[in-house]
């Protein structure tokens, strides 16, 4: 089993390591969902670890549509990731009627290149999970974070297993560290 934490520290990141995680998520402001981390942070913790670092490329807490100045912004600091060796990205964009960015994310997919991949857990905020996962699938990304569209990823654990059972290649990794916050709207579609 892979273990993966999220840290949001230089000092979470090492303590991480030490405690036998397989790789770090690492970003910051995890009380708002998670931004992405200073440059700074990204060359500590790679300078450090020895265990994978995936980075976590969010500009702003809130909803996952982003402007066109935000995805810039995205794309920029995807290719410092890139330029300082992390193993890792962790992003992903919706439209504001919650179905996936198909075309941005493509582009941060595609920007992210040879790095892994994972679309983060604005999965949970989709109307469509099983569509939307096929699709980020054929889209090429290697993993898909996710609580099964619940709090927990204990109470979302019958989505997660219906995700894995159609999962071709892209792994299907529970997450719970930190408070799903999706809107009220979504909720009352699901």
């Amino acid at each position: 089993m892979l273990v993966e934490v999220c840290a949001n520290s230089l000092e979470s990141a090492v303590n991480a390591q030490k405690a036998g995680a397989d790789r770090i998520e690492l970003c910051s402001e995890l009380g708002v969902g998670g931004i992405t981390p200073s440059h700074g942070l990204i060359e500590m913790v790679k300078e450090r670890l020895d265990i994978p670092v995936h980075i976590l490329i969010r500009p702003r807490s809130g909803h996952f549509t982003y402007s066109d100045l935000e995805f810039e912004v995205m794309k920029r600091d995807i290719i410092f990731c890139k330029q300082i060796g992390v193993e890792g990205i962790v992003s992903g964009m919706l439209h504001s009627n919650f179905t996936l960015d198909i075309e941005r994310t493509q582009q941060l997919l595609s920007l992210s290149k040879p790095l892994k991949f994972t679309f983060h857990r604005a999965f949970d905020w989709v109307i469509n999970p099983k569509e939307t996962f096929t699709c980020l699938e054929k889209l090429g990304a290697d993993y898909i974070l996710s609580s099964g569209g619940e709090v927990s990823a204990e109470k979302g654990l019958d989505l997660l297993s219906e995700l894995n059972a159609i999962s071709k290649k892209c792994t299907v990794m529970a997450g719970e560290e930190y408070e799903l916050k999706m809107p009220l709207s979504l909720k009352m579609l699901n």
